[in-house]
Formats: C-alpha cells, sequence, structure tokens
C-alpha cells in the first residue's frame, strides 16, 4: 500500500478522531435544538387548547344562564347588561346557577372575559355589523382569553328563544 508519510499515522488517527467527535457534536448539537423546539411548539399548543376550551366552557355557561329560569331576557336576562364592559360568569347557590359578575376572571395562567354587544339586521333579517336595525332580542357574546402575550377568541349570537 502506498503511504505518504510512511510509519507516521499517529497524526492521521488523532486528527480522524477530532474531526469524529466534531461530527457527533454537531448532529447532537442539532438534536437538542430540534427537541427544544417540539418542547416549545407542543407547549404553545397546549395552552392555545386550554385557551379554547376555557372560551368554550364560558360560551356554554352564558348560554345555560340565558336559558335558566331566573334569568328575564331584559330583566335580569342577557338584554339587561351592559355592551362593551367585561364580564365573567360564577356558580354559586344552591341547587347551583350561573351569574353575571362585572370584570375579567383569572383561571390559572389565563384571563377570561365575556363581552356582550348589540346586534342589528338589515331588511331580509341577516345580522349586519354597520347599519340596519337594533334587534333587541339578539346578543353578540365574545368570549376573550389571553395566557402571555396571545389572546384567543370565540364569539357566538344569543337570541331571546322565549319571545
Amino acid at each position: 500500500m502506498f503511504q505518504i508519510f510512511p510509519g507516521n499515522n499517529k497524526g492521521f488517527i488523532f486528527l480522524e478522531i477530532i474531526i469524529a467527535v466534531a461530527l457527533i457534536s454537531i448532529v447532537f448539537i442539532t438534536l437538542l435544538g430540534v427537541g427544544f423546539s417540539s418542547l416549545n411548539v407542543s407547549s404553545s399548543l397546549q395552552q392555545q387548547s386550554q385557551a379554547n376550551a376555557l372560551a368554550q366552557e364560558e360560551i356554554e355557561a352564558v348560554r345555560a344562564f340565558r336559558d335558566s329560569t331566573a334569568s328575564t331576557w331584559d330583566t335580569t336576562g342577557i338584554g339587561s347588561y351592559n355592551t362593551a364592559t367585561d364580564y365573567h360568569l360564577v356558580l354559586s347557590g344552591n341547587p347551583p346557577a350561573w351569574s353575571i359578575t362585572a370584570d375579567s376572571e383569572v383561571v390559572g395562567q389565563f384571563t377570561r372575559k365575556i363581552v356582550f354587544n348589540n346586534v342589528s339586521r338589515n331588511a331580509n333579517g341577516d345580522i349586519v355589523e354597520s347599519g340596519g336595525t337594533y334587534d333587541p332580542d339578539t346578543r353578540k357574546i365574545t368570549v376573550t382569553v389571553i395566557f402571555g402575550s396571545k389572546t384567543h377568541q370565540l364569539a357566538t349570537y344569543l337570541t331571546n328563544w322565549q319571545n
């Protein structure tokens, strides 16, 4: 076999070991980076999922409040609350019943609030963002959940179905 430097392979073996260690280190650091990125994405998705569940829970609580026998749309129900004001629901009493309280609420690392808005309809009866005629028997309910620097919102429309 032909050798460039006969009898002096020690330097080449040392160089090969250094190159192998460097390559293994680069691969290891890259895999660690991918792992940490995956953990961050997973944590973010989990928070987003929890925020969505909290928002859905609050919408269902508002729906249950609307449907309760203790609330009448215009006097003690959804139609009696100020628009563009922050609220949250509280379950209390015996038997337990939902009630609406002013201000937002903190659930763990999340801040949750409900805002009621008036609704207008056009001549066809469709909901419109501007113009139209005020519909006293419909409210837009927007639930906002804030966590860290992120915000998650769900909105729905509820009507005075008993009218």
